[in-house]
Order: structure tokens, then sequence, then C-alpha cells
């Protein structure tokens, strides 16, 4: 009894907090990611967001901060299912539970799992999953726990705006609807600690476009405007990744996990086969890239040995268009 009574305190507790907390995303999002941990003793604490057919990690705690920003199948995930039956879902065993994608599970080192559906006003605005490297490590004192979190959680989350568009918009280029710089530095960062704790490579492309200074003088700013979207569009086209960043004016970035220095460089050359195929109409744009891969998780020496090797390039062949052959390193 005793016992109950604390988690109960600990539940009222955590619910002021919420009701509380200052209206911004970010906090009310890391406090509710925390508390959850804290209440359930899970090892990882995930907030998911719906983005078309895909489920993205936009919270991420404990065992599950390395995976911020991943993206998982809709269909085949456990928190898709939690927002089309709208119901607490939870998992025991994903090796054995036909409800997982077990691929998917392994690659985030969940074993098992509660998923609650975070609604307000009838509208899904995410889940709210608690995890742990290990079968059975929930019962039903933790579902009851979440259960009652839930309502608490979802009408504050909303009303502090967590999942409107102004909040996607900020990491999203206006122009090219790739990721920006603020999306690049962040995600950099993520993944380069993940690569120093596991000891995984990443690999890092940048790309700079030839020709694109003589589309603006010559065709004009529009002109320009379409060229850059047309080259966003063949850098997320090519599927490599979802780490298509544009990060300056005529400047993109392609972010590798599990990707060494060679590896990095066949796809670039990829992006730039499909950038040098793409319609560009009257403007003789190209493109050429600078690679670079690391497993020391520092970022900044990951996007500064990239830059190098792009400058690099570019003191190789100062200038190129469309009408010379092939890029090619």
């Amino acid at each position: 009894m005793e016992a109950q009574a604390d988690r109960l305190r600990a539940i009222i507790k955590t619910q002021s907090e919420i009701a509380a907390a200052e209206l911004d995303s970010g906090q009310v999002m890391r406090l509710v990611a925390e508390r959850a941990q804290d209440l359930t003793g899970a090892s990882a604490v995930v907030i998911e967001v719906p983005d078309g057919d895909e489920m993205v990690y936009a919270v991420t705690t404990g065992d599950a901060t390395p995976y911020l920003g991943i993206r998982l199948n809709r269909d085949s995930s456990l928190s898709g299912r939690v927002l089309d039956l709208d119901q607490v879902l939870h998992c025991s065993d994903t090796e054995v539970d036909p409800r997982m994608d077990r691929k998917a599970s392994r690659r985030v080192n969940a074993r098992s799992m509660i998923a609650v559906p975070l609604r307000h006003d009838g509208d899904a605005i995410g889940v709210l999953k608690v995890y742990s490297s290990t079968p059975n490590a929930f019962g039903p004192e933790e579902v009851e726990t979440l259960q009652l979190l839930s309502e608490s959680i979802s009408a504050q989350m909303a009303h502090a705006s967590l999942f409107e568009l102004k909040e996607k918009e900020s990491r999203t280029d206006a122009l090219t609807r790739l990721l920006n710089r603020r999306a690049y530095e962040e995600r950099l960062a993520v993944e380069a600690a993940r690569s120093a704790r596991y000891g995984h490579p990443l690999g890092l492309a940048i790309f700079d476009l030839d020709g694109f200074k003589g589309v603006n003088d010559n065709l004009g700013h529009p002109a320009g405007d379409e060229v850059l979207k047309a080259v966003a569009e063949a850098i997320d086209s090519s599927r490599l990744t979802d780490d298509a960043f544009r990060i300056g004016g005529d400047e993109f970035a392609l972010l590798m996990p599990e990707t060494k220095i060679d590896g990095a460089k066949i796809a670039a050359r990829r992006v730039v086969k499909a950038i040098e195929a793409a319609d560009l109409g009257e403007a003789l744009v190209t493109a050429r890239f600078g690679a670079a891969s690391l497993s020391s998780g520092d970022a900044l020496a990951l996007h500064d040995a990239a830059d190098r090797s792009l400058l690099a390039a570019k003191r190789r062949a100062p200038f190129r268009t469309r009408t010379l052959p092939r890029f090619a390193r």
C-alpha cells in the first residue's frame, strides 16, 4: 500500500509540474520524457510524432538519446498501431510479439515497451513510448501510471503547440523543404555522439553548386530559386538517407550514419549525377562535393574535414558547367 501511495504522489507531482511548465515545447517534451522514465524505471523514453507514413523520434532520453530524429515505418511500428487503435499497447518481448518490427526494435535496442497515445480534442498528436533493453520489464502498474499521465500530458503538450507546424518549420528550409542549417547542426551533434558511443563510422558529404551565381546574375533570382528547388528534389529523390540538408545559399549536406569514407564518396557521386540529370531549364549548373568520415564523435571535426575536402575539389578545378564531362573523383 505504501508503494502504491508513493507512486500516486509521484504521478500527481508530475502532473503538477507539467501543468506549471512554461509553454515552451522543448521544455514540455523534455519534462514529460524524463518524468515518464523516472516513474516507470524504463531505460529509454521516446516521444514520437506522425509524419505521413512514418513515425519520427522527436524527443529521446536514456538509451534512446542517440536515436533522436530516426524514422520508422508507421504501419509496422507499435506506435503507429497505437495511434490507429487509440489505445495503450504493451509489448513484453519484441522478439516474439507478432505486432512488432523486430529489425526496427533491434535497431534501438528495445526488448519490451509500453506505448501510449497522446490525443487532444480528438486529434492524434503523438505517442509516448517507454522501453527497456530487457524483456518483461514492465507490468500493470507501469501501464496504469502512463494511462494516468496521458490526459494531462496530451493537453499540456497540445497547449504548448508541441506539434504545431511552426515547430517543424523552424528546422525546414522554406524554399527547398529540406532540413535547414539548424536541423543540420542538431542532427550532426546527435549522430556524432552516437558514433562515439558505439564506435560506428559516420559519413558526411557537403555539396556546392558550380555556376549558380551566373544563374542569379543572368536569369534572375526567381530562376535561381527554381534551380535550388530542383537540386533539392534531386538530392531527396536519391533516397540515400533522410538526412539531407540545405546549409547555405547553394550549399547542401548529406549525413550518412554507419558509412565509411569510401561509401560516403560513392553516395555523393550518385547525388552529383542526380543533380546533373535534373531538369534545370537554361541553367548550366553542376555540383561538386567534399566527403569525410569519422568515428571519434567530434561533430565539428567531421564538418571541417568535409569542408576542406570540398575546398580541395574546387582548387583542383576552379569552375565546371553542365557542358563539361561528368564529375568524377
